[in-house]
C-alpha cells in the first residue's frame, strides 16, 4: 500500500471509531499526550461534537474516565499511546470490572511486525487486561482489503457490551503504522462504498437494543409467598444507580413496612427516606446478645454490596431462613454463602413488581423496635460528637452530610472516610448523590474519579479522603482547576492511616507505627498553590465549617486540609461504640 493510502486510512479509522462512538452516546474522551494514538486524537479533536480533556497521566485518565462513567451509566473512551501508558490503565479497569461501572479503552498499538522484536515501546497489548474486561478487541492496522463496516461493527458491539448484560470496561487494541499524522486528501469513494446508507444517516451502524432481564413468574410468585409469610423481614440496600431505582425500592419498604438497612452508596440516607429506613443500622449491630435476640427471619437485599462489614457478620452468626438478593447482573454478592435466592432483573422492575402483588402491612414491633434502637444512637452520636473539643473525623463527615448543598455530588474515599460518613452521618433531605470506589476499595485514584464524576454531574462534588489516599493521587488536582464544576477536596490529614488502629496489627507496637500508620509531616498548600486551588487549613470545629461554607459559595476547586490527631480520634469512636453497646444490651428485654 502507497503511504498516502495509508495514511488516509489511518485518519480515517480514527474519525469512523470516533464518528461511531458519538453516534452510540459516547461522547466524552480522556487523553493522554502520545504519538501512536495520533490517527484517534486528531479524530476527536476534529470532532465538534466531542467531548474532550487531556489528562497527563494514563492512571489518572482512566480513573476520571471511571467516575464519569459511573455518574452517567454509559462509558467514557480513554485514549492512550502503546506500552506502558496502556498498563497504567489497569487499576481503574479492575475497580470498573467488579464494580460494573462502563469503560472503553482506546489503546493505541505498534503493528504486528514490531511486537516480540525489541522495538521502542511496543509490548504485547492483546488481552492485556485479562479476565477484567467483559471484551477485548484487536483492531488490525487499516487497510483496504479490511471494509470499514468491520470498524463500524466492532465500536458498536464494544459500547454494547460495555452498557448491557453485565457492564464494565471493553478493550479495543488500535494498531497504527506510520505515518500518523493526520492529512486532509480523502480516502477513494470506492472504499467508503459500502458505507454510504451510514454515511447519510445519524444513527450507528448496528443499533443495539436494551436487554431486558424478567425472571420467570414462578420466581416472583414463589418469592411474593415468602414475604407474605414473613413475621420478621428486614430490606438491604445496597449501590441504587438511578432515582428510578430508589423510588422502587422506598415504595416496596413502605408496602412492607419492614426495617430497612440503607448503605451509604444508597442514596437512600440522603434522599426523602420511608419509614424504618435506619441510618444507624451498623452501630445497633454492636452487640451479640441484642443480634441474637433481633435477627431477621428474611432479607431481601436490593442492590449492590454494601459498605459495613458487621452486617454481613450480622448475617453470618444469625443465619435467616431466607436471604433473597435481587440485582441486574448475574455475579454473586454472597460473602457469607447465606443467599438462598437470587434474582437476576431490572432493580426498578422487580420491586415495582413485588411491591404491587404483596399484601400491604402495617407498622409492627419488630421495625419499630429498631427505630427506637436508631433514635437512641442517634441522641448518643450526637451528644458525643458535640461534647468533645476537638475537631474530629466523626465530626467532618456528620458536618459535611448535613451542609452539602441539595442536588450536590459526595464522594467518599476508601478507609476511614467512607466508613465514617456511613457510621456517623446524617442528612436531610436534599437528593445527595453518594459515590464511592467499592468494587475492590482501593485508595488509588479516588481525586481523578470524583472528577470524572463531577463533570458528569455539572454540580458541585464534595469528596471525603483520606491523607494517604491524597497523597496517592496528587496528580489529579491538575485536572481540578479545568472544571467547571467546583470540586471541593476534604482531606483528613492524621499524619498517617488511621484505619490500621482498629486492626489487631495495632497491638504490635514494634512494627505498627513504621510499617502501617506510615506516619508523615506532610501539609498540602504548596502543591495546592502549583495546581493553582484554593487551599484552607482547618484545626478547629469552627475553622471547618466556615471554610466548607466559604468553599460551597465560591464554587471553585478548592482543597480543605484538616488536621486531626489519630488517637483523639480513636478515643471518641470508642467511647460512642461503649455507650451504643449498653445501651442495646439494655434493650435486650425490651425486644419484640
Amino acid at each position: 500500500m502507497k503511504a498516502e493510502n495509508r495514511y488516509n486510512l489511518n485518519s480515517a479509522w480514527g474519525r469512523l471509531v470516533v464518528e461511531e462512538l458519538l453516534r452510540c452516546g459516547v461522547d466524552y474522551f480522556c487523553i493522554s499526550p502520545g504519538s501512536r494514538s495520533t490517527p484517534l486524537v486528531a479524530a476527536v479533536a476534529q470532532n465538534s461534537r466531542a467531548k474532550s480533556i487531556v489528562c497527563y497521566d494514563e492512571r489518572s485518565s482512566a480513573f476520571h474516565a471511571l467516575g464519569y462513567g459511573r455518574a452517567a451509566g454509559k462509558p467514557a473512551a480513554v485514549i492512550t499511546t502503546s506500552g506502558t501508558a496502556a498498563a497504567n490503565l489497569y487499576p481503574a479497569v479492575v475497580e470498573a470490572a467488579v464494580d460494573k461501572i462502563p469503560l472503553l479503552l482506546l489503546t493505541a498499538d505498534r503493528p504486528p511486525e514490531l511486537i516480540d522484536t525489541g522495538a521502542n515501546q511496543a509490548m504485547n497489548q492483546d488481552s492485556l487486561f485479562g479476565r477484567f474486561v467483559r471484551r477485548q478487541f484487536d483492531l488490525p492496522t487499516p487497510a483496504e482489503e479490511i471494509p470499514p463496516q468491520m470498524v463500524l461493527t466492532t465500536i458498536d458491539q464494544a459500547v454494547f457490551r460495555s452498557r448491557y448484560n453485565n457492564p464494565g470496561p471493553v478493550h479495543i487494541n488500535c494498531r497504527y503504522r506510520k505515518p500518523l499524522q493526520p492529512q486532509d486528501t480523502a480516502v477513494d469513494e470506492g472504499y467508503t462504498a459500502g458505507i454510504q446508507r451510514w454515511r447519510q444517516s445519524k444513527d450507528p451502524f448496528t443499533s443495539y437494543t436494551a436487554p431486558c432481564v424478567t425472571p420467570a413468574d414462578n420466581s416472583f410468585e414463589s418469592l411474593c409467598a415468602i414475604i407474605d409469610k414473613t413475621d420478621r423481614g428486614m430490606i438491604v440496600a445496597g449501590r441504587l444507580d438511578s432515582a428510578e431505582q430508589r423510588t422502587a425500592v422506598l415504595k416496596l419498604a413502605g408496602k412492607l413496612n419492614w426495617t430497612v438497612y440503607a448503605d451509604v452508596t444508597s442514596g437512600l440516607r440522603f434522599t426523602g427516606a420511608a419509614a424504618h429506613v435506619i441510618r444507624y443500622f451498623d452501630q445497633e449491630l454492636l452487640s451479640p446478645r441484642f443480634n441474637e435476640q433481633v435477627a431477621p427471619t428474611t432479607v431481601l437485599h436490593v442492590g449492590g454490596r454494601t459498605t459495613s462489614r458487621r452486617i454481613g457478620l450480622f448475617f453470618n452468626a444469625n443465619s435467616p431462613a431466607n436471604y433473597i438478593v435481587i440485582k441486574d447482573s448475574p455475579e454473586r454478592h454472597d460473602p457469607i454463602h447465606a443467599v438462598t435466592m437470587h434474582i437476576q432483573s431490572d432493580i426498578a422492575a422487580a420491586c415495582n413488581r413485588i411491591a404491587d402483588t404483596v399484601r400491604p402491612r402495617g407498622a409492627d414491633q419488630y421495625a419499630a423496635f429498631f427505630d427506637q434502637r436508631a433514635a437512641q444512637a442517634q441522641q448518643i452520636i450526637a451528644e458525643r460528637i458535640e461534647q468533645d473539643d476537638c475537631l474530629s473525623e466523626p465530626f467532618v463527615a456528620r458536618h459535611i452530610a448535613e451542609a452539602a448543598p441539595a442536588g450536590s455530588g459526595l464522594f467518599l474515599s476508601n478507609s476511614m472516610p467512607i466508613r465514617d460518613v456511613d457510621l456517623y452521618g446524617l442528612s436531610p433531605k436534599k437528593n445527595i448523590a453518594v459515590a464511592a470506589n467499592r468494587g475492590v476499595s482501593g485508595i488509588d485514584g479516588i481525586i481523578s474519579t470524583a472528577s470524572g464524576f463531577a463533570v458528569q454531574r455539572a454540580s458541585i462534588t464534595t469528596v471525603l479522603i483520606g491523607d494517604m489516599a491524597f497523597i496517592h493521587d496528587l496528580n489529579a488536582l491538575s485536572i481540578l482547576a479545568r472544571l467547571s464544576a467546583g470540586v471541593i477536596v476534604v482531606v483528613i490529614n492524621n499524619r498517617g492511616g488511621g484505619i490500621f488502629h482498629f486492626l489487631p496489627i495495632s497491638q504490635h507496637a514494634d512494627i505498627f507505627e513504621e510499617f502501617f500508620a506510615a506516619p508523615h509531616d506532610f501539609s498540602f498548600g504548596g502543591v495546592c498553590g502549583t495546581f493553582g486551588l484554593d487551599h484552607y487549613h482547618c484545626r478547629s470545629k469552627s475553622d471547618f465549617v466556615e471554610s466548607y461554607q466559604t468553599a460551597v459559595d465560591k464554587g471553585v476547586a478548592a482543597v480543605i486540609e484538616v488536621a486531626t490527631d489519630r488517637q483523639d480520634n480513636l478515643k471518641l469512636r470508642r467511647s460512642m461504640k461503649r455507650k451504643i453497646i449498653d445501651m442495646l444490651n439494655e434493650s435486650v428485654n425490651k425486644q419484640p
